[in-house]
């Protein structure tokens, strides 16, 4: 499948103790690919742009963190699949960062 119309299958998955051996060294591997992929746009918002690669390692991690077995897997996959840019698309989540309770 050419690269730009990738999704992630439930194959291109590692095992939740085959992800144990390396995640230390990919969660590096992600900060670094994620620190070009991200537009502060003011004091408490930022863009991340996502990819395949940071859409699969948010599968993994959190088939990782929960544990949730075969049906997570299709859940997991359901979710985040259609985050995962085609052909000439930008995507990109927002997140909001605010520290202050009151507001």
């Amino acid at each position: 499948m050419p690269k730009n119309l990738r999704k992630i299958e439930s194959n291109d998955l590692l095992s939740l103790g085959e992800y144990s051996k390396i995640r230390k060294e990919r969660l590096k591997i992600i900060r670094e690919i994620k620190k070009y992929r991200r537009v502060s746009i003011g004091p408490d918002a930022t863009f991340y742009f996502e990819s395949y690669e940071t859409m699969l390692h948010q599968i993994q991690e959190m088939l990782y963190i929960e544990k949730g077995g075969d049906q997570q897997i299709a859940d997991e996959l359901m979710a985040y699949n259609p985050l995962i840019p085609n052909g000439h698309e930008l995507i990109a989540a927002v997140m909001f960062e605010i520290a202050d309770e009151v507001r």
